[in-house]
């Protein structure tokens, strides 16, 4: 099965679905276990992608790593900013097994 690329599956779910959007509040939403999924920037700072490779495992979220900066995460969602981290609440018109297999296969 060909995958669609992940810029426009995590455009749609930012239109469509509900995300987090900061490492902080991401963070906060995967210590409570609130989020089905989180993309983090290839550039997170070491620091946070322990904290979230550790909290993530403990509550079972999967982690996509996006494959650009995080200059570039913030454009393919449709922000003026740059997003190191992002959590999925609600996926929107984007079936959650598609956000899975790139999950499954390491970004």
């Amino acid at each position: 099965m060909s995958l669609p690329p992940l810029d426009v599956v995590l455009r749609m779910v930012a239109r469509t679905g509900q995300v987090v959007i900061g490492s902080k509040r991401t963070l906060k939403y995967v210590k409570l276990g609130k989020v089905k999924l989180v993309v983090r920037a290839s550039n997170l700072p070491a620091d946070l992608r322990e904290d979230l490779e550790y909290y993530a495992k403990l509550s079972n979220i999967p982690i996509i790593v996006y494959p650009g900066t995080n200059v570039d995460l913030g454009t393919v969602i449709g922000k003026p900013f740059s997003v190191a981290m992002l959590g999925i609440i609600d996926s929107g018109q984007v079936p959650l097994d598609l956000l899975m297999a790139y999950a499954s296969r390491g970004g």
